[in-house]
């Protein structure tokens, strides 16, 4: 019966809402034109053809952030299991492009279908996967549905619960159901999160808590000279004080440029570096520059070009994948998504580098990361442009408090690096084991 509804509510109303969507965006803008056809279940040459020799695995990242934390756990699985063949799909182009550049080990890549009926079916019948893998809490009625109707094995990995869309999944737990019922393998980031899920109705014999694989992904060994290689791009030296604000959302860009100008009074030859989280709000923080009078900000691509910045102390990161290694030449980080409710950013990255890490109050997708960097001294919490602009200047003008800082963070979170290794072990027994215990 929630199926029927479900599906109810997608044709009746998702279906127009979508068609009303997604017509302009590709007509007017030119988006999703890569991905479109396979959101409708269409499937790139070759997907069909399996080698019956292998085990096929089916891995589901819907963006960028989810890539990241698949790329490590698909690696070793080959690693453990050279007999297994991986397809990957993602949700979104940008997605799709990162997914490319990071998961070397695999071939075949396409986009997830949107969950209609015809479109997933088709999808599952010709992938025809061993084992489907779905990252973080992207919980799809009708896939799962055709994918359990198919024998596939099911498993939730990095599973994360957010606070936002909790009360939701609660609200409709009746709905959810038969669709939880039919996961085999939970692999959750935390106990909260394990609590959470056992609470929406998962079976709590088949929840593992193995921490965040995101960590496995940031804190692998960097690229020898990789720091040098990027003074040498942005046209710094070690010496000069750099601010990298990563992942900045609407709504923070005007709050970093005043904390910026505040700190330029004290701090006279402060760099700042700003990624932007999505690329085509790059025009718009070059206009928010210019308002609050600052010189035009030199963009990454075109520096690259020239080679010189001109006395340009504001510089965009204008290409995707830059940001993580962009960290390593920072003498302080803000991470965005934080200031404004977007859940926070990947503050993993930066710790990493053992770099000292400001945020706002809003953090609940890194909810464990950020509670333990505060704990330790590790980071700051701040909520406005005023208590960001003082938390910059203590760690700009006390480079050692900032060292001992970004020390701490490494030192913390390193602590949790192996996740990659123990979910695919996990996944692997599952994959061994031939029934799954029955919910009592």
């Amino acid at each position: 019966m929630s199926r029927i509804l479900y599906n109810l509510a997608l044709h009746c109303v998702a279906a127009p809402l979508l068609f009303s969507y997604f017509v302009p965006q590709i007509l007017i803008k030119g988006k999703y034109r890569h991905s479109i056809s396979g959101k409708l279940g269409m499937l790139p040459a070759g997907l069909q053809r399996r080698n019956d020799r292998k085990t096929r695995i089916w891995f589901h990242a819907v963006s960028v952030g989810e890539v990241v934390a698949l790329a490590p756990l698909v690696e070793k699985m080959v690693s453990l299991a050279p007999d297994m063949e991986p397809v990957i799909s993602t949700g979104t182009e940008t997605g799709q492009q990162r997914a490319h550049e990071l998961i070397l080990s695999a071939e075949k890549f396409f986009y997830m279908p949107l969950d209609f009926p015809f479109s997933v079916k088709r999808v599952v019948n010709e992938i025809k996967p061993d084992l489907f893998v779905m990252t973080e809490t992207e919980i799809w009625p009708n896939l799962i549905y055709e994918l359990k109707r198919s024998e596939t094995r099911i498993a939730l990995v990095n599973g994360r619960i957010s606070d936002r869309s909790y009360p939701r999944y609660v609200k409709f737990r009746r709905f959810l159901q038969d669709t939880l019922d039919s996961i085999d393998l939970f692999s959750m980031c935390s106990d909260e999160d394990a609590l959470r899920i056992a609470r929406m109705g998962a079976d709590p014999h088949r929840i593992n808590v193995l921490g965040n694989i995101k960590i496995d992904s940031a804190f692998k060994p960097p690229v020898s000279g990789i720091q040098d290689g990027l003074l040498g791009a942005f046209d710094l030296k070690a010496s000069d004080k750099v601010l990298v604000a990563g992942s900045i959302h609407p709504g923070e860009d005007q709050i970093i440029i005043d904390s910026y100008k505040d700190l330029l009074k004290k701090h006279p030859q402060l760099v700042l570096i700003i990624a932007p989280r999505h690329l085509e709000r790059v025009r718009t923080i070059v206009n928010t520059v210019k308002h609050a009078g600052l010189d035009e900000p030199l963009l990454k691509s075109r520096l690259e070009v020239s080679g010189n910045r001109n006395g340009n102390k504001i510089i965009i990161i204008d290409r995707m994948g830059e940001l993580f290694n962009s960290y390593s030449i920072a003498s302080v980080v803000f991470v965005g998504g934080s200031l404004v409710s977007r859940g926070g950013q990947n503050i993993l990255e930066p710790a990493a580098w053992s770099k000292p890490v400001i945020f706002g109050p809003f953090m609940e997708d890194f909810r464990d990361s950020s509670e333990v960097l505060l704990k330790n001294g590790a980071a700051f919490r701040v909520r406005n442009s005023s208590e960001l602009t003082e938390k910059l200047d203590i760690l700009l003008t006390n480079p050692e408090k900032a060292r001992e800082m970004g020390r701490t963070a490494h030192d913390q979170l390193g602590k949790h690096v192996g996740s990659a290794e123990k979910t695919a072990r996990s996944l692997l027994d599952l994959m061994r084991t031939s029934i799954i215990p029955e919910r009592n």
